[in-house]
Formats: structure tokens, sequence, C-alpha cells
């Protein structure tokens, strides 16, 4: 089997129809041609034995009712054969679609010339995909044929697999509109498709640049990497031989459109401008962002801790009283990151993006700029999946999806648990002794519906100094 190949159905209407009429149809060539068959062969050759006058007779109607069968085996074996394979190699046809690629089943992603996709309305699947062959070659693919979800997948495998160069920008509009689609009340697949098949497949032609290597003209040398995914890089630094520092990395992979390589480019600039504005005693400073043969880098200070997620794996659930004052905290930075103009939303606040450092001091880092890009180019999903808010998932991001991510992030340090996808939260289903108010707060942070949810920071510090008041109280009473 092909490297990673998914079987997509495709139902023609015209295949459809036909096979509707090789069913009416089965019992004449399904039945009674191999019954009159086996009576020619059985039967009219005995007599042939004795009238050879027949022979000829005999044998016609044989072969007749031979032919009537075959071709209605065939024909409805034809009919039947309704899948796209896609693979990173190329696509295999259903042998109806075969006759336009000069008989040939297979599509070879390297022989392909130019992907075109015929229609106007991106949002409707009353579009065409042609493939144009080097070959000399022609298919065509109704999208209105193929399910949502498998229409998607295929244009994902397209934009990944085949030469840029080859496909119109008309298909990476149609992949950045399936994307955006709502049918299904969370998020069209895409993403995580792409997440999935990039990370096997697209990523390793991004080679992470190694130890000892310089930048901008001999400023930074690196360290070591510190971490690696995808089409991203985090390394640690050294400025000036003194002082430490974090560069980020991105590159854009060379199957984004040129459209969308611009615009994903002009918002990493944007935000990243905005970030070097930033000042926050609990924010990472963000001093510097450069290009540098074609990759994208921020500057950033290097924080001396261990994130949350690694606090917890080693110390287990953290105390309450703890993890109210790290709320507060947290509190107060998406406050002011949310009353910048215009309102800057994190949209990875993770245990993994919580620093603690030496002093004790919590620092929120890694968000911004990096992740958007790449969010924003490829469509993959920016933020741990069990840390985002069911209208994130569904590429809506707001502030008030930041307070979703606190309250799961709150309920993992308390139960040393991730939480469970797109849920409401509860920290006593796990612990029952975590104090109910808490347990309350933390429900109404991750409220599935924004209606029912927290709705903004302020709010969140209102509930913890009243819950902070009421344990004391409690404490002073006992």
């Amino acid at each position: 089997m092909a490297s990673l190949e998914k079987a997509l159905t495709y139902e023609s209407k015209p295949a459809r129809i036909g096979l509707f009429f090789s069913s009416l149809t089965l019992p004449a060539w399904g039945i009674v041609a191999p019954l009159a068959l086996l009576t020619f062969i059985f039967v009219d050759i005995a007599n042939v034995v004795t009238h050879s006058d027949d022979l000829i007779k005999t044998l016609g109607y044989t072969f007749a009712a031979a032919l009537f069968f075959v071709c209605g085996v065939v024909i409805t074996g034809i009919l039947k054969d309704n899948t796209l394979r896609v693979s990173r190699e190329g696509i295999n046809l259903p042998l109806f679609l075969a006759a336009g690629n000069n008989f040939e089943r297979f599509i070879d992603f390297r022989d392909i010339e130019k992907i075109f996709v015929k229609g106007e309305d991106l949002t409707s699947h009353k579009l065409k995909l042609i493939f144009k062959m080097k070959s000399g070659g022609s298919v065509t693919l109704d999208c209105a044929y193929l399910d949502h979800l498998d229409l998607e997948h295929l244009v994902v495998s397209l934009s990944l697999w085949c030469d840029p160069s080859c496909l119109s920008e008309k298909v990476y509009e149609l992949k950045d509109n399936l994307a955006q689609s709502d049918q299904y009340g969370l998020l069209s697949y895409t993403r995580m498709w792409e997440e999935e098949l990039g990370n096997r497949y697209s990523a390793t032609a991004f080679m992470p640049l190694s130890p000892g290597k310089s930048l901008l003209d001999g400023q930074l040398k690196v360290i070591r990497q510190l971490t690696f995914g995808g089409w991203s890089a985090v390394y640690l630094c050294q400025e000036a031989n003194t002082r430490l520092k974090v560069l980020k990395e991105s590159v854009l992979p060379a199957s984004v459109g040129a459209g969308m390589k611009e615009k994903a480019e002009a918002m990493f600039l944007k935000e990243s401008v905005l970030l070097m504005k930033l000042s926050h005693p609990n924010i990472v400073k963000v001093y510097e962002h450069f290009v540098e043969d074609g990759r994208h880098y921020m500057v950033l200070d290097y924080i001396n801790g261990q994130n949350m997620r690694q606090l917890v794996k080693s110390s287990g659930p953290q105390h309450q009283l703890d993890v109210i004052n790290w709320a507060f905290t947290l509190t107060d930075i998406l406050a002011y990151l949310h009353s910048q103009h215009p309102p800057l939303v994190h949209r990875d606040l993770t245990p993994d993006n919580i620093v603690v450092d030496s002093d004790g001091t919590i620092m929120l880092i890694d968000f911004g700029a990096a992740n958007e890009l790449l969010g924003t180019a490829t469509g993959t999903l920016v933020g741990k999946q069990c840390y985002i808010s069911p209208e994130q998932f569904r590429g809506k991001a707001q502030a008030i999806s930041d307070l979703y991510s606190l309250g799961a992030t709150l309920y993992y340090l308390l139960t040393a648990r991730d939480p469970e996808a797109l849920a409401t939260s509860s920290p006593r289903t796990v612990a029952p002794y975590i104090n109910e108010d808490l347990d309350k707060l933390i429900m109404d942070l991750t409220a599935v519906d924004t209606k029912d949810r927290l709705q903004t920071a302020e709010d969140v510090h209102k509930r913890l100094q009243q819950l902070k008041d009421k344990m004391k109280t409690t404490l002073v009473k006992v």
C-alpha cells in the first residue's frame, strides 16, 4: 500500500444512474444469461451431435449469452468502482475516470502540469478540479461527488504533495475556504489533517539551525536547540558573547501560495511590532524581529526555570492556594493583553507556556506571531487541543477564548491531568477535596457556550478575590 493512503468515495451521478439500470437488468444478465449459457452448452451441444446443421446456430446463441453475461459483470464492476485513493505518490482513479488520462488509472503527482478550479462560488460544491498532465491527459473531478470531508482531504493532499507551481491560486483559496467551514458544528478537519500529513512528510524539508550558527552578522550565535516541531524551532542563543536569549524561528512551507505567503508575512510583521511594544512584568519580553535566508525570527528574553507541566510532573497536583495566586497573575496578564488596541489574544495559554522562574515568578511565554503565522499559512491549529475553546477550534478565536484556556490550565494544575477537549472541566470529579467555589469558577471559565462563560478577565479577577476572601474567612473560623 502506498504511504498514508486514504480512500475517498467519489459518488458520480452518471455512475449511480448507470448502476441503477444495471441493477434493474440484473435478472436478465445475471440470472437468465448464465442459465441460457448452461442450456446451450449442455443441451444444444448434445443436439448438435445428432443434428450437425444446428452447430453454427448453437455456437451463436452460446456466444451471445456469454457476451451478455460478461458485459453485465464488467459494466457493473466499473460502475461500482467509486473510490479515489490518495497517497503521497499520487491518486488512483476509478475506472470510469481513467479514459481522460489516456486510460491510465494512476495520476502521478510528478506528471501534473497544472490543477485548476472551475467555478466561481468557492462556498458551494458546484466546482470542478481539472488536472492537466504533462503526458497529455486530462481528468476532471466534480467536487459535488465528494463528501465535504473527503474533498478537504484531497485538497490538503494536493497542497502538500504537489509541486506548488502546478497549483492555481484558486486551489489554495478553496483549501482555506474549506478550513473555515462550520458545516459540522465544530471545525472541518482540514487543520488536523494538514498537521498530521505535514508532520509526517512536509516537515522533513525543514532543517533546523545547527549549534554554532551565527545570525544578524554574528550578533547572535546558536548554542542549542530547545524545541522543534513542524515548520518552526526554538533555540537558546548567546547575544554578543554575553547575554542568553531565546530565538524563535518560523518557516513558510514551499506549498504556500504567493498570495497567502504575502498575507502571512505581513501579519507576522504586524504582530511582532505589537509584541515588541508590550511591557508587563509577567510577559516574556520580545526584543526584535528579523528575516534572514527567507526565515522569520523573533528574539526573546531567556527565562531560567521550568514550565508548569514540568512542575506538575515532578511534584504532582498543586496546592489550591498556590493555584489561586497563580490564577490572579494569569488573569492580570490576560486583562493587559485584552486591553491593547487592538486586543491581543494569546491563543495558546497552556501549562507548557507558563514558566516558573528561579525566584517563583510566573512568566507567560511563546505566544503570537510565530504560531499565528503558521496557522494562517498552513491551517495548523494554534493551541493544544485540550486547552482550546470550541469557538477557537472553529477558527474564531476571541478574547473570551483565552479565559477558556485559563480554566483548562487551572484544572491541570489542580488535578495533574489534561482536561477533556472541547468540554466543561470540573476538577472535583477527579479530586473531590477541591473547594466547591473554585470548582464552580473553573466550570464557568470552561463553559462550552460563550454565553455561559465568564466574559472578561476583570470578571475572573472579581470571582477570584471573592473566593480568596471566603477561604480566608473559613480558615479564621477554623
